[in-house]
């Protein structure tokens, strides 16, 4: 008894509804009375971020790391060290020296020029005044002409000498890994003595906030807006939890996401769309990343 009249109460406003707009059938107002339904996954704001090294192509042996999965790290804090660190160390350290002596070269090269060009000047004067013999004063312009030229060899390679240090800074910095954002390490793809594959050395996101990215057909775009409110449930969820739209999609292209019904379409044209959820949700959901969910965006 009770369902029928639950029933007749729904198909009363229904006609009622029609009646208002005799243009809309009985089936888009109670879809529109219910939502748009899709399914999404969990992400958190700050994407997971698979960290890598820069060392080339070659790759790079893990010497070290500092962390374990789960540890709570800050932006720029060390990661990793990379078992080529000390030979880089050393390199370094070699162009460092080798900068020194140039430069004291240079030094001694520039006490050498100063006599020089003051011999030089004194024997000009002296040849116009015929008081010095012509290969004299050519001899003591020669000394001067070849301190000059070693002063500008020396300068030459100490700026070569410095841009190879800078080389060796930067390959140096290289057998070092940081974080690029604060987060949590979610998991280690690369552990000590083993070489770093394309997969890189380990993932990490901001977990203080999650998202739901929620792949909606592309017809039903143009009923969403940045604002709106949804339901996110799953099945083990023990209760729901709300969402906020935040960000719309770009780019049309095929679902990732498939539903269980054998009869659902495998190929649907979707939109990716981006809600943010309720701060109630992050403690039980932060260890659910990329779980699949049901999201039903109210209108």
């Amino acid at each position: 008894m009770y369902k029928k009249t639950v029933c007749s109460l729904l198909s009363f406003l229904t006609l009622f509804v029609i009646g208002l707009n005799p243009s809309a059938s009985a089936a888009e107002i109670t879809d529109q009375n219910q939502g748009i339904g899709a399914l999404g996954r969990i992400e958190p704001r700050s994407r997971v971020i698979k960290v890598s090294h820069n060392a080339g192509p070659e790759g790079a042996r893990v010497e070290r790391l500092f962390n374990a999965e789960g540890d709570r790290v800050e932006s720029g804090e060390k990661l990793a060290i990379l078992s080529d660190h000390d030979k880089k160390e050393v390199e370094v350290e070699a162009t460092k020296t080798r900068i020194a002596v140039l430069k004291a070269q240079r030094d001694s090269e520039q006490i050498a020029f100063d006599f020089n060009q003051k011999e030089h000047h004194r024997y000009q004067s002296l040849k116009q005044d015929s008081m010095a013999s012509i290969s004299l004063a050519d001899a003591k312009y020669l000394a001067f002409a070849q301190s000059q030229a070693n002063l500008k060899r020396l300068s030459a390679e100490i700026a070569h000498a410095e841009a190879e240090q800078r080389i060796a800074t930067e390959a140096l910095k290289n057998t070092l890994i940081h974080a690029p954002v604060s987060g949590t390490i979610l998991k280690i793809l690369t552990w000590p003595g083993e070489r770093i594959s394309d997969n890189g050395l380990l993932e990490i996101a901001d977990l203080t906030q999650l998202d739901v990215v929620a792949e909606v057909y592309e017809s039903d775009l143009i009923r969403i807006k940045v604002g709106q409110k949804a339901t996110i449930s799953a099945k083990g969820f023990n209760q729901p939890y709300t969402a906020e739209v935040r960000e719309l999609g770009y780019l049309v292209r095929k679902n990732d996401l498939n539903d269980t019904d054998p009869l659902a379409d495998r190929d649907n044209r979707i939109i990716e769309v981006r809600l943010t959820l309720d701060d109630a949700a992050i403690h039980d959901l932060r260890h659910q990343i990329f779980r699949q969910v049901h999201v039903r965006i109210t209108p």
